[in-house]
């Protein structure tokens, strides 16, 4: 028979499973980082792909941008949810996140891209 704490986490042979509340956050993050993912995808598609007062180019370098980190952002839903599966089944601190930051100043630079291109780019082709 195996002894388990308030938290139901097996003290047997010092494993420790993960309580099924937390394993589903983690579950439920790596689905809003799925999401964001085909949400950057999706807007850098729909640059390239329908009219606006901004010239082709710039949309392209905008929707480039966007899709590029789109896969970062798919690729930081893979990474995180195993790195959070392991420290939560090893008991330890949850990783902490690195990429937040860089995809909140690569859609700032994509924004960024589309202003110079509507302010400079003329009647928008």
């Amino acid at each position: 028979m195996t002894d388990v704490d308030d938290e139901g986490a097996s003290n047997e042979a010092g494993h420790r499973a993960a309580q099924p509340q937390v394993a589903l956050a983690n579950e439920r993050t790596f689905l809003s980082w799925v999401r964001t993912a085909l949400a950057l995808i999706v807007s850098g598609a729909a640059l390239t792909a329908f009219s606006m007062p901004v010239p082709e180019g710039w949309r392209t370098a905008a929707g480039a941008v966007l899709a590029g980190l789109g896969i970062v952002a798919a690729v930081q839903a893979w990474v995180g949810w195993r790195a959070t599966d392991r420290a939560l089944a090893a008991g330890e601190d949850l990783p902490a996140l690195r990429v937040g930051v860089y995809l909140t100043g690569g859609v700032v630079v994509a924004v960024v891209i589309l202003a110079v291109g509507a302010l400079w780019g003329g009647d928008g082709g």
